[in-house]
């Protein structure tokens, strides 16, 4: 690598510290989903049929019109066995238009298909929806690589997933099957350039012994598993695959924002400030979005820290090897007087040049990695605007728990039919995941923005009678879920098992 190729280092960086790339910038669950199915089963589907009837319809930006791509003769030239006439007549034109809208509104609900089968991701409830798409920038892959990591005892979550894809009882799969029987299916193995991207993370799925070596993969896969058993008790088929893949989503998060910590000890790990007040408490959702942008900041603060390993590896650390390296051919003019102003301001040159190359290549990228998650976070249910007005931007976002995810949560937190005091679940919570939510000993955590150490960025004003009633709130709707009671001693226990069992 060298100074003209600012981007293949964060490339390097992404691949080797996370598994995984931030660089896809309207990344959907869907996108995670299937390339999580398509790690796990080994293989993908020909879904051409299917995206084609779907996606009849492809918006012309220049002119912003819609342009119908393929209108219904095509569709039933090319796959017309897919569609049984009535009463030995062609398929009724009307007919036909309400079965493409409404397999479109259920099937492609994210927006994720388009005329391209390979580049689209559709709701995922068989293996046969699986397809090549690369939006997920292989989160599915880690996720996969995580649930099937050995040697960690039984793969819960891994054999779940896979044997609810291989099931075809469901209203989806129906709906699609004549469509998706037109589909082939591919072995899907690594190879190449892609295995060896790939391979720059296996250090993060070593065993110790019987466990992960990972403590921050070593909890979230235990929290996966444990997902599954609930799954198993209580959960119906595609429920309990979108809980899943929402909770890998989260799990992308806190192994983001975590992993700074984990590789350096006296590096901060950001917590993560649950908002219940929907907003409207403005203390709260301040200390709330500030806490994810120290995640943010962690995410920036380990590429910081690689660059800056690159540079004194392969440039060196005085004057003279800078001044060399930054005269070399292809060295732009704009990264040279980066460097000159980062060293005016009091930076070394091996400081000046890090932090030189870290901003060229997020300019080139175009955005910071915390856009990547913030989407996801907000597609997946535990991000939301900073305020209901949609101010601030896009980046400008809070943490926060929908009905779903709050369920999901707390079916990965709770061992099913072993129920804790709501103490013990916060405890959980802050131990599992570095959530808070505004006791009194969280209260040093969020004003710092570490849950580990000194205070990491600017000082983050907090409203203690708030945050106490941030609990409070977070109390009140574990019961109104139902995974909930509160009793006559101020008691509340919370619990995966159903209410009359508690």
């Amino acid at each position: 690598m060298s100074l003209t190729s600012p981007v293949d280092w964060l490339y390097e960086v992404y691949d080797e510290e996370f598994g995984l790339r931030f660089t896809n910038f309207s990344i959907k669950p869907v996108h995670v989903a299937n390339g999580l199915a398509r790690a796990l089963t080994g293989r993908s589907y020909r879904t051409e049929a299917l995206s084609h009837t779907l996606r009849r319809w492809v918006t012309k930006q220049k002119l912003g019109v819609d342009e119908e791509r393929y209108p219904n003769d095509q569709i039933l030239e090319s796959y017309g066995e897919a569609f049984e006439p009535l009463k030995g007549s062609k398929p009724d034109t009307q007919r036909l238009n309400r079965l493409r809208a409404l397999a479109n509104d259920v099937l492609g609900a994210d927006d994720a298909v388009f005329p391209d089968a390979d580049k689209s991701s559709f709701t995922l409830s068989n293996e046969r929806f699986i397809t090549r798409d690369p939006s997920d920038v292989r989160a599915g892959l880690f996720l996969a690589r995580l649930l099937q990591a050995e040697p960690v005892g039984s793969n819960h979550a891994a054999d779940l997933f896979a044997e609810l894809l291989t099931s075809e009882a469901d209203a989806w799969t129906t709906l699609a099957l004549p469509l998706l029987k037109l589909s082939d299916a591919r072995v899907e193995v690594l190879s190449g350039e892609a295995a060896q991207r790939a391979g720059k993370a296996d250090h993060l799925f070593i065993a110790d012994g019987d466990r992960l070596a990972s403590p921050t993969l070593r909890v979230l896969r235990d929290s996966f598993d444990r997902l599954a058993r609930f799954e198993r008790l209580e959960g119906s088929k595609l429920n309990s695959m979108r809980r899943i893949v929402l909770f890998g989503c989260f799990v992308v998060q806190v192994h983001a924002i975590s992993r700074w910590h984990e590789r350096n000890a006296s590096a901060p790990r950001p917590p993560i400030l649950l908002d219940l007040f929907d907003g409207t408490v403005k203390s709260v959702r301040d200390a709330s979005r500030a806490t994810l942008r120290a995640g943010g900041d962690a995410v920036e603060g380990l590429v910081l820290e690689r660059f800056r390993e690159y540079v004194v590896a392969q440039v060196g650390t005085s004057q003279e090897a800078m001044s060399e390296a930054l005269d070399a051919e292809g060295v732009g003019d704009a990264l040279k007087a980066d460097v000159d102003n980062l060293m005016a301001g009091g930076r070394t040159p091996v400081d000046a040049l890090s932090q030189a190359m870290v901003d060229a290549a997020l300019n080139e990228v175009r955005e910071h990695p915390l856009g990547s998650l913030v989407e996801l976070g907000r597609r997946a249910g535990f991000l939301t605007p900073w305020a209901n007005s949609g101010r601030g931007g896009k980046l400008q976002k809070r943490y926060t728990a929908t009905a779903e995810f709050l369920e999901t949560l707390i079916a990965a937190t709770i061992e099913p039919n072993s129920p804790l005091e709501f103490p013990e679940f916060l405890d959980r919570l802050h131990d599992d995941f570095g959530i808070v939510v505004g006791r009194s000993q969280d209260d040093r955590f969020i004003r710092e923005n570490n849950l580990w150490g000194a205070q990491f960025g600017p000082p983050t004003a907090i409203n203690e009678e708030d945050l106490r009633r941030n609990v409070t709130e977070l109390r009140k709707l574990v019961v109104e879920t139902g995974y909930g009671k509160s009793y006559a001693d101020g008691r509340t226990v919370v619990t995966t098992a159903p209410e009359g069992d508690l």
